[in-house]
């Protein structure tokens, strides 16, 4: 399923901004190394932008550039002539792609990919040799998001006497963004209603969908869509706020094992609908998938309240936030169900 048009042009625009400030960094880095962090935030949200527009293939090349940004930010890359040609001509060529978005077809898919593998390829080759000494050298950082799911080289090694290991600093990592979701959401729990409200909804958001890029990044599925599913909700009800909390307060807790963890989320996401399970349930009731659809007349109903969200967005200037990225792709979803009854 592609994007919507409007949605496309959109992208577009924001990309190209993007690709602006990534082209300028070039140019005024020359042969030297790129300022790293601003690097990275561009290369991230470009990635970001192309990823709502659900345009295959179209995301792995910018997620190839965010890669390096991110071996460059923690020296984990050499950067040299070499690199900084190719990483110029890769720019160039995204900002080839992004122009022909609104007519993608196979070829360009292919394009996109072919690039990215051939980028990853050079970029392989500059691995740092020496730890950096601003770094300990048992600095561990969680490999899977460096390594791409397309088949393309991987950018990093993995430190091979980690001094805890990954399974330890993913529940650490997790626990800590839930952390972010909690305070978020207990200052929405007490707030009053207004435009303040609104923007404290929009954190909560923010927290949850940057919690579900932390479990993206190990691989952990069902926390990303479990979090993923409630950063759309509506989170106007205190029943859907409480079921916030009781999400972070689970995910905190590292004195349960990791089986018990995997089935309490499993049960949390088949039984999410706004309001929090029972603590003394033992086998909630299953709800029918079906009421949890929206289709028909109830899904151009939440289509307004998304455009509605997404006006507020439009007015403080922060479409570019992942939460507009999210409400973008549930809008668009909302227009195929509205059709069915």
């Amino acid at each position: 399923m592609s994007a919507p048009h409007a949605l496309i042009e959109f992208f577009q625009k924001e990309a190209m901004e993007y690709l602006g400030r990534l082209d300028q960094m070039m140019a005024d880095a020359d042969a030297q190394t790129p300022d790293a962090a601003t690097f990275l935030t561009n290369a991230r949200a470009l990635r970001g932008s192309a990823t709502m527009t659900r345009l295959e293939g179209l995301p792995d090349l910018a997620s190839t550039i965010e890669r390096i940004a991110t071996g460059l930010r923690d020296n984990e890359l050499r950067w040299d002539q070499r690199l900084h040609v190719a990483v110029g001509g890769a720019l160039a060529e995204l900002r080839a792609l992004v122009e022909r978005a609104g007519v993608w077809t196979d070829a360009e898919q292919r394009r996109s990919r072919t690039q990215s593998v051939e980028l990853a390829a050079v970029a392989a080759g500059y691995l740092a040799t020496d730890t950096p000494a601003a770094s300990p050298a048992t600095q561990v950082v969680p490999i899977a998001r460096f390594f791409p799911d397309d088949g393309s080289p991987a950018i990093l090694q993995r430190n091979p006497e980690p001094p805890i290991t990954l399974a330890q600093r993913f529940r650490a990592d997790i626990a800590a963004a839930a952390d972010g979701v909690a305070r978020e959401s207990a200052a929405l729990a007490t707030s009053s209603a207004g435009p303040a409200q609104l923007a404290l909804a929009d954190g909560v958001r923010r927290a949850l969908l940057g919690l579900a890029d932390v479990a993206d990044s190990y691989g952990a599925a069902s926390i990303a869509s479990l979090a993923t599913r409630v950063a759309r909700a509506p989170l106007a009800s205190a029943q859907e706020r409480q079921g916030v909390q009781s999400i972070a307060r689970l995910l905190m807790d590292r004195e349960i094992t990791d089986q018990q963890l995997a089935q309490q989320v499993k049960q949390a996401s088949l039984t999410w609908s706004g309001a929090p399970a029972s603590e003394q349930a033992v086998a909630p009731a299953m709800i029918p998938i079906e009421s949890l659809l929206y289709r028909g007349h109830s899904a151009l109903t939440r289509a307004r309240q998304v455009r509605d969200d997404l006006t507020v967005h439009w007015q403080r200037g922060t479409l570019a936030d992942p939460a507009a990225h999210a409400l973008f792709e549930e809008l668009s979803d909302l227009l195929d169900l509205a059709v069915t009854t």
